[in-house]
């Protein structure tokens, strides 16, 4: 159970380096990319917390980045009841949509260059957590038979 929130110190990394200097918003990348391949109650405490510490580590009102991951790991929630979220190409297109519509609500423009970064790294690490998530299950498999 706590192996899941460990996810919490590279988000807390990522806060910093997003709040000192890197424009680039990958704690937001971090947590779509984890609500996609964990469970969704594990995805929304995630979300939350991510959130504080991004509002901490930019000094933007605080809740704000909460309220905004929260709504954004809950519309992915409820379109992986009716898509594959975990699919690295929806991945991708969602990632881009979510950038650029976080971008419109914080800076009042949408900042597509960011949102193309951003997708290719969830088609990036949208694969590669399908393939170890693949070879997780397999191990799983191996030691129950």
């Amino acid at each position: 159970m706590m192996q899941g929130y460990l996810i919490l110190l590279p988000i807390f990394l990522f806060a910093l380096i997003q709040g000192a200097f890197l424009p680039l918003n990958l704690v937001l990348l971090t947590v779509l990319v984890w609500t996609a391949l964990r469970p969704p109650k594990e995805s929304l405490l995630i979300a939350f917390f991510a959130g504080l510490i991004l509002d901490l580590a930019e000094g933007t009102p605080l809740g704000f980045s909460s309220f905004m991951l929260l709504f954004l790991c809950g519309l992915l929630i409820l379109y992986s009841h009716r898509f594959d979220s975990s699919h690295p190409l929806f991945l991708t297109v969602f990632v881009f949509i979510s950038s650029n519509l976080y971008s419109l609500v914080t800076n009042h423009f949408f900042n597509w260059p960011e949102g193309l970064v951003l997708a290719i790294l969830a088609l990036i690490f949208g694969f590669l957590g399908k393939f170890f998530l693949a070879e997780i299950d397999k191990e799983k498999i191996k030691l129950k038979i």
